[in-house]
């Protein structure tokens, strides 16, 4: 996953009108096939080849958008039956922003080998990566055999036009998540130019467009295998849970003033949600929670009505329950749970990106009985059915613009939240109160009025309460939450180690050219981090190192809390893998993580701390030995003695990461990018007999992996890879 700039610049040659440039995120890895499928891999899957210029190695030609999601299809059918498919993902066409990111390959010039037409006709750029008029011969060539990209992609410029997902259509004029195009049309996208078109054709950016059911000698396709949008999960042999994949993105929370019915805990207020979900096409019905929990608590009973008489807790262990099922049947996607949404998620997912009082677009024209509300849910003026006043089975109203079913009214909705009040400026990611005796509640029931439905209304509940037939819920399946942003995780007795959050982020990594005692390699790039992680606190102390390894390497320089030095990598990585194997044991392990070296990365992003400085606390240096700012942060040349010093006596950095500059130079995970250091790996932060402009955040240095003065480090609690 990652963000890039899609579309050409004005001046490119050979820019069309529709390349209109804007930022993209894509918040999800995914796999692309290396090659244009073959006529072969068809034949394999479809059992025929419709090509019209035949080999084993050309890629298939002459198929529709519909045959080429067909073979998608299969190969996906086929996948699942053996085992081989990665839970959560599906085989498909790449969106349009899919394809041109990984055909960048972190490029910006017209071809992805970072090198821009020199002709818009004949061009002698096009031939190192790509089969086009000039070149081919009229005819397809067997895939693989000009220059990849810097991802391994072969032919993403020419040999055959690509099918992609999206409808083809105007680009946004703004940053967009996750984009998959217009949501209807009558043509869809291809990519990549082929064998008889001129270079202009050919370019990363170019775009071209085709009847679905076109079928052209050089149209072919390459898969992506991705993130499953919409997920069917089978229950039981009758039972399924349908979800709906909710991508991330920003919006209003709350209600504006004039809302018709408006309460005064709703304030206005931006919200950014950085990761998508899943999210409940309906809320769980009796039959779904019978088939998990094994009993059905409703009054009002009915297999496709919505449970009711649940407490917070009986949601919330319905949750549990889910995802132990899916887990051991290899169908959680990793890193996400069923859980209940937040409040932010709930009404996010339910608005749809509408700003109205209900997610039709409509606001409320009276605020107990409204012909708004009967379109798209049941309240007190239309619930009544046989002379009762009861719930109705779900998916009866119109559903919202994302393909959601009763958002308004019929039963009252638990959310993960405390209850408590709105937060007055924009927030990311938010989770609700930290404390607080009640839990909040969302959507209506059929027994109120319509302005309780609307899509802003909140209200704080009893967890405990599990004898109200107005109330259930609706399952999310969502990224794992840190319950606890920084641990402190017991060693032994008497040892712990104090581990420090890291949201994941962009920041530049390197060095401006003026720097003072920059190095040549510290060229400026933009890093995105898309995961966050833990770091360590403190430097590895001897203590610490003892009460894992049970030896400490440390001679020259012995006390409990200095660092631990004189360590080699391997000693380093093996200190993690035991750490990792013991708290895995102690059940502390958060799932999908361990411990290991940081990243070269995932250091300087966590040293920095959001500085662009030399140092991290917001300074440069003033002189590149001795420096009255480097006295600050940490233990150098200057002012250590010639000795390593007990962790955490100088200034910690905004995040609280202390000794990051000098003290011990710390090992990263990397190894050295220089050929000539190859096995080597880098070190970060200097030393205690360091100068200070070697202990900037941006110097990186490099060090053999057999144990030497001064080197020490520092853990992560990173993803596993």
């Amino acid at each position: 996953p990652g963000k890039f700039t899609m579309g050409s610049p004005e001046d490119e040659l050979g820019a069309g009108e529709d390349e209109t440039r804007h930022e993209v995120t894509l918040t999800s890895g995914y796999w692309l096939g290396k090659y244009e499928v073959t006529q072969a891999q068809y034949q394999a899957i479809m059992g025929t080849n419709p090509s019209y210029i035949k080999g084993v190695d050309l890629p298939v030609e002459q198929v529709t958008w519909y045959d080429a999601t067909n073979f998608c299809a299969k190969l996906t059918a086929r996948e699942r039956a053996a085992g081989r498919l990665p839970a959560g993902y599906e085989y498909t066409l790449p969106t349009e922003a899919q394809w041109e990111y990984a055909c960048r390959a972190g490029t910006m010039t017209s071809l992805n080998s970072g090198m821009d037409l020199s002709n818009a006709e004949e061009c002698p750029e096009m031939d190192k990566v790509g089969w086009y008029y000039y070149n081919s011969n009229d005819k397809t060539h067997p895939v693989g055999q000009k220059q990849p990209n810097n991802w391994g992609l072969y032919d993403m410029h020419g040999n055959v036009y690509e099918w992609c997902l999206d409808w083809y259509g105007d680009y946004p004029r703004s940053s967009v998540i996750d984009p998959t195009g217009p949501d209807t049309g009558d043509l869809r996208v291809q990519r990549g130019g082929g064998r008889s078109l001129r270079a202009s054709g050919c370019r990363s950016a170019w775009r071209s467009s085709s009847i679905s059911t076109s079928r052209y000698r050089q149209v072919g396709f390459r898969v992506a295998l991705a993130l499953v949008k919409n997920m069917t999960i089978p229950l039981s042999e009758d039972v399924d849970l349908n979800l709906t994949w909710i991508k991330p993105g920003t919006s209003m929370m709350g209600s504006p003033e004039r809302e018709l019915g408006r309460f005064s805990d709703e304030t206005w207020h931006n919200v950014t949600l950085t990761k998508g979900y899943w999210m409940g096409k309906y809320e769980v019905t009796q039959a779904q929670y019978e088939a998990v929990m094994g009993t059905n608590p409703s009054k009002w009973k009915g297999a496709d009505l919505p449970v009711e008489q649940v407490s917070w807790y009986d949601a919330t262990n319905f949750c549990a329950k889910l995802t132990e099922i899916e887990k051991a049947a290899g169908r959680l996607p990793e890193g996400y749970e069923y859980t209940l949404p937040t409040e932010a998620q709930w009404e996010y997912a339910c608005r749809a990106e509408t700003w109205t009082a209900l997610n039709s677009g409509k606001n409320l024209s009276n605020e107990m009985q409204c012909p708004e509300m009967d379109e798209v849910g049941w309240y007190y003026y239309n619930c009544e059915f046989d002379g009762k006043y009861t719930t109705h089975p779900v998916g009866q109203k119109q559903p919202n613009a994302w393909g959601l079913y009763d958002m308004h009214g019929n039963i009252w909705e638990w959310c993960l939240d405390r209850y408590g009040a709105y937060p007055t400026s924009a927030v990311t990611d938010p989770t609700g109160p930290v404390t607080g005796g009640e839990r909040v509640r969302r959507g209506g029931a059929w027994y109120v009025s319509a302005f309780y439905c609307r899509s802003a209304v909140r209200i704080g509940s009893n967890p405990s309460n599990h004898n109200d037939s107005t109330t259930g819920f609706r399952v999310a399946l969502a990224p794992v939450p840190v319950e606890s942003k920084d641990m402190t995780i017991p060693l032994s007795d008497t040892v712990n180690l104090n581990m420090v959050w890291i949201e994941p982020g962009t920041f530049i990594m390197g060095s401006p050219e003026d720097e003072l005692g920059r190095d040549d390699k510290e060229v400026q790039h933009e890093v995105t981090l898309t995961q966050g992680y833990w770091m360590g606190k403190y430097e590895v102390t001897q203590t610490q190192y003892e009460a894992i390894m049970g030896t400490n390497p440390s001679w020259r320089h012995k006390g409990a809390d200095l660092p631990v030095d004189d360590v080699s990598w391997l000693e380093a990585m093996e200190f993690c893998e035991k750490l990792t194997a013991i708290e895995r044991a102690a059940g502390r392990l958060p799932r999908g993580y361990g411990y290991t070296l940081p990243t070269e990365e995932q250091w300087e992003y966590a040293c920095r701390a959001g500085t662009t400085t030399a140092l991290n606390s917001g300074k440069n240096l003033s002189g590149e030995w001795e420096c009255p700012e480097m006295d600050e942060v940490g233990w150098y040349y200057c002012n250590s003695n010639d000795t390593t010093h007990p962790v955490g006596q100088k200034l910690p950095n905004a995040w609280g990461l202390y000794d990051m500059h000098g003290n011990v130079e710390e090992f990263c995970l990397d190894e050295d990018k220089d050929p000539f250091w190859k096995g080597w790996h880098v070190v970060c932060g200097g030393d205690y007999s360091s100068f200070a402009d070697d202990c900037r955040s941006g110097a990186h240095g490099t060090a053999m992996n057999a144990g030497f003065i001064g080197k020490g480090f520092r853990v992560a609690l990173a993803p596993v890879k």
